[in-house]
C-alpha cells in the first residue's frame, strides 16, 4: 500500500513542477524524444569501405574509437558481414549496427 502512494505522489510533484516551470516539461520532452529515436541516418547510411574514422564515430551509435579503427584496417568488405568473419566485430554488435552501415565498392 505504501509503495504505491509514493508512485502517486512522485506523479503529483512532476505534474505540479510541470506547471510552476513549463520550460522544464519542454527540456525533458525534448530529451526523451531524442533519446527514443535510434533511426537510420537521414542522408543514408555508411559505407565502411570509404568512410573515415570520424564519420563512423559520429554517424554509428555506439561505435567507439578502437572498433572504427579496427573496421578501417579491415578494408576491403564485399558484405557487411565479413566484419564478423575477420573478428573484427561480434555477431551481436553487428546486429546493432548493420542498419546504419553498408558495403559498396569503394
Amino acid at each position: 500500500m505504501r509503495r504505491s502512494l509514493g508512485r502517486i505522489s512522485g506523479v503529483w510533484v512532476v505534474f505540479i513542477l510541470a506547471f510552476q516551470f513549463p520550460w522544464l516539461a519542454g527540456a525533458v520532452s525534448d530529451l526523451n524524444g531524442s533519446i527514443a529515436r535510434a533511426e537510420p541516418l537521414k542522408k543514408g547510411k555508411v559505407n565502411i569501405n570509404t568512410c573515415s574514422k570520424r564519420e563512423l564515430i559520429k554517424k554509428v551509435p555506439g561505435m567507439t574509437s578502437s572498433k572504427a579503427q579496427r573496421i578501417i584496417k579491415g578494408r576491403p568488405y564485399s558484405r557487411i558481414y565479413e566484419l564478423v568473419t575477420k573478428k573484427i566485430l561480434t555477431k551481436k554488435e553487428l546486429s546493432r549496427i548493420r542498419d546504419f552501415i553498408t558495403v559498396k565498392d569503394p
